[in-house]
């Protein structure tokens, strides 16, 4: 008897965790779906200023090309739920494992960037600064 008690309680914990994160992604992606959004007007701000200071037509229609599929990227995120973004990624590592697999590559390379330079800022402050110095 206790044993389904605690399946149960378990399981109560694992869905109020499922629930909380798919809130927190639901809340981050519409604020990185505004934030996006903001930059797609600007995009098309500067296609305006190069259209009226009479620069190449063709940079113009570019920069519009551009805000219109950062606008796009800007709409699906502020729309779309937890569930329906993680299905879309799973769909996309699907069809494009090696796409995934590179951007893991790149995430994972600038990760270890990231963590040593601070390591080293760390050891300066620390060691070079004269604080532990023998």
């Amino acid at each position: 008897m206790q044993t389904t008690d605690v399946r149960a309680t378990a399981q109560n914990a694992v869905n109020q965790g499922k629930s909380f994160l798919g809130k927190q992604v639901d809340e981050r992606s519409t604020v990185i779906g505004q934030q996006i959004g903001s930059l797609a007007q600007d995009l098309r701000a500067a296609g305006d200023h190069l259209r009226e200071h009479g620069t190449v037509g063709a940079a113009a229609g570019y920069v519009d090309q551009g805000a219109e599929l950062i606008d796009k990227l800007a709409q699906y995120l502020q729309d779309a739920d937890s569930d329906q973004l993680i299905g879309d990624l799973e769909q996309y590592a699907r069809q494009q494992p090696w796409a995934i697999a590179g951007a893991a590559l790149v995430l994972g390379f600038a990760a270890s960037r990231f963590l040593k330079t601070s390591s080293v800022r760390r050891y300066t402050a620390a060691y070079g600064g004269g604080q532990y110095a023998s």
